[in-house]
Parts: C-alpha cells; structure tokens; sequence
C-alpha cells in the first residue's frame, strides 16, 4: 500500500442550528503515488456543535469551501474508538464525550460503522489521542457482508434451527471458548440467503421461536454461559435470518451430551483452523483450562504448560 501523506474527514454544511450542525460527511486520503480518494462517508449527519467543534479544532475534521460561514468555538473532547473488526481495515465506531475519564461510561455521540484503512485508523488514533476498546470486536450484524466473507474464526452459516441442533451447540461453545463470533441459522452453506420463515410459522411467532433457541442453550450448555448470547431476527431480501452473537466467556464451556444408560458426558469445541472442533484429549482440555483461567503467560511461569 502507498505511503499515505494525509487523511481528513470533509464536512459539507447544510444547516447550523443553537446546539447542532446539519451535514454531508466525506472523507479524504492522499497517497504517495495516487489522486486524492474521496469517498462519502454519511449523506446526512445531524451532530452536537460542541463535537464538531472540536473535531474542527482537531484537524481532523475540515470545512468544505462554499458552505454556510461557520466560526467554531475553542473546545476540547474526549474520543474513543469502538473496534468491531480488525485487519487491513478497521471497522469502528467514532465516539464522543465531554470528558475522555466518562466515555466509556456514557457516550454522549456516536458515528456508527466507519471503516478505513489501517494506517488510516491509526493517524486518527494518534492525532485526535483516541481510546479504544474491543468490546465488538469480530462483531458482524450485518447479514449481506457475512455473506460476502468466508466462514472463518468469527463467522458461522447454519441452514436451519431443527435440523441442525447439535451444530449449533458445537458452533456456540466453540465461539465462547475461543474468540467473539456470529453464527446465523438461515443461510446455506454456499452463503444462499434462504431464511427460516418456515420454522417461525412452525413455532407460532418469533418470540417463540427465539424461546425455542435460547432454551436449548441454556438446557445443553454447561455452565450457563456468561456473557449470554444475543439472538435477533432479522430480514435480508424478504427472509428472516437468525442472528447469534456469541461473546467469549468466561469459563471453559461444554456441550451436554446424553449417552447409554442415561449417563451425560460434556464435550468441549473450540475455533481452530476456521473451523469450530471437537477437543476429547483430557490433557487439552485441562490445557485449556488453565490457560482460560490463570493466563498462557502465568501458566508458562508457574511450569504448568
């Protein structure tokens, strides 16, 4: 990738009220090499003066010529940057308080789903001294760019919710012990948008059908796990897709498995390879758990790996 000499954000004015500004957002990168890249970033963004203010103070932000006359005022605020994914691009979300010691308590503004380039990210990191956190990260809610990637470490087709039960509870505890992941029951394997309208008529409604979803967690999982996973419908092309966000726990989880004679036995799958896998070696298991627990570093101290 070229070298890159310099980034902004270019905000057109449409309308300045008391507390707020009206605009079109852009954003612009100069390349060694290259023309200017200009791409729009929102067609329409209705922002608190005291962030655009201080964006504008920044640098980071600049006014496109031709606009309504604007006089910003001295301001500062605290910037932090919400990662939902990483790697030559950078998917987050920009997020604004007063005070940077209160942002992660309580954000005051946010501009969702930015996404640039990495060395782009990391120019604004610097300028603008931004935090960041990971609370999202490998995130995806998004059922046309799911579809657009690979299954891979962080995402999951499934076909259906009847059929593919065992699955399921593969997949989920795979994800929990391993890394944040999203799996979706609607999709085919060859990433066909087919939906599960069918298993909703089945059950009744959704929220019953959701019910019927989260209680097989809950019945086959153990522990309970923790974060839970959220589970949301939603609608691509006109079919209801599933939508399991799974956030890494925090405890070695298993499925619970029934076997002759009644007896149950636990297995545990983790990501491994893009793929989620079963993991029976006792002696991987307690690696793994001590790893979850105690950390791969202290492990390595204590003479425990």
């Amino acid at each position: 990738m070229n070298q890159l000499i310099h980034c902004r954000f270019v905000a057109v004015l449409k309308q300045v009220e008391e507390h707020d500004v009206q605009l079109r957002l852009f954003h612009e990168v100069e390349r060694a090499g290259l023309p200017l890249f200009k791409e729009r970033i929102r067609k329409k963004l209705v922002m608190p003066r005291v962030y655009f203010d201080a964006l504008l103070q920044a640098g980071v932000f600049v006014l496109e010529s031709g606009g309504p006359l604007y006089q910003p005022e001295q301001t500062e605020c605290g910037v932090g940057f919400d990662i939902h994914a990483l790697g030559r691009k950078v998917q987050f979300d920009i997020c604004l308080h007063a005070e940077l010691h209160q942002l992660w308590q309580d954000v005051r503004y946010r501009i969702e789903d930015v996404v640039l380039d990495q060395d782009v990210f990391e120019s604004y990191t610097y300028r603008l001294r931004a935090i960041s956190r990971y609370l999202y990260l490998g995130r995806e809610d998004n059922v046309f760019r799911a579809v657009a990637r690979e299954e891979n470490q962080e995402i999951e087709f499934k076909l259906d919710f009847q059929n593919s039960k065992e699955k399921i509870l593969k997949s989920v505890v795979a994800f929990a012990n391993s890394n944040n992941g999203n799996l979706y029951l609607g999709i085919s394997d060859d990433k066909r948008i087919v939906g599960i309208n069918h298993e909703i008529a089945r059950y009744g409604s959704e929220d019953r059908y959701l019910l019927a979803v989260t209680s097989l967690l809950h019945a086959r999982i153990y522990p309970l796990l923790s974060p839970f996973p959220e589970v949301r419908i939603l609608t691509a092309n006109g079919r209801k897709i599933v939508h399991l966000y799974v956030p890494v726990g925090t405890a070695m989880y298993s499925v619970l498995d029934t076997i002759g004679g009644g007896q149950q036995r636990r297995r545990v799958a983790v990501k491994q390879n893009n793929q989620s896998v079963w993991v029976d070696d006792p002696y991987v298991i307690a690696e793994l758990y001590i790893k979850r627990r105690i950390g791969p570093h202290t492990a390595s101290t204590l003479g425990l790996l």
